[in-house]
């Protein structure tokens, strides 16, 4: 009986062309960058500066969590590890409290106003407190799980 040596197949996600695709769209985030500042610069209207601002801000925050990615699949491997959140189990709490507060009283203050920008703008708010809500409830449930992920 011949036995077959088995190779471990690394994750799709530390290919060459995964990476390259991470960094395509990092490139992208750099346009859009770009791209936003120039609109704001053309713009006089405080809305359109603000929404501009945001997506600014956005990608460049993606711009940052690719790059974190990228240098996680291919030299500085990066995990989460229940342990290291443990001692932020106070705060972290108390963050998931105030973030839905916080979503509470967008939702209140949205259901009462009636003109467009301010729904509008509150509907953004909104969104972002809901999503900050989320994230902050993933890594609670990765402490309380006690699970170990690792990127290698």
């Amino acid at each position: 009986m011949e036995i077959k040596e088995q190779k471990k197949q690394l994750p799709l996600e530390m290919s060459e062309g995964f990476i390259n695709l991470l960094k395509q769209w990092k490139e992208l985030e750099d346009e859009t960058i770009a791209d936003s500042g120039e609109l704001m610069e053309k713009s006089g209207n405080p809305v359109v500066n603000m929404v501009m601002e945001m997506i600014r801000h956005d990608s460049q925050k993606h711009k940052a969590m690719l790059g974190l990615l990228i240098n996680g699949l291919t030299s500085q491997h990066i995990h989460l590890n229940p342990d290291e959140l443990a001692p932020l189990a106070g705060s972290l709490n108390k963050h998931i409290e105030a973030e839905s507060k916080s979503v509470e009283i967008a939702t209140k203050a949205l259901e009462q106003s009636e003109l467009f920008v301010t729904r509008y703008i509150l509907t953004m708010l909104l969104a972002d407190e809901a999503k900050h809500h989320r994230l902050l409830g993933d890594l609670n449930e990765v402490m309380l799980k006690r699970a170990t992920i690792f990127v290698t």
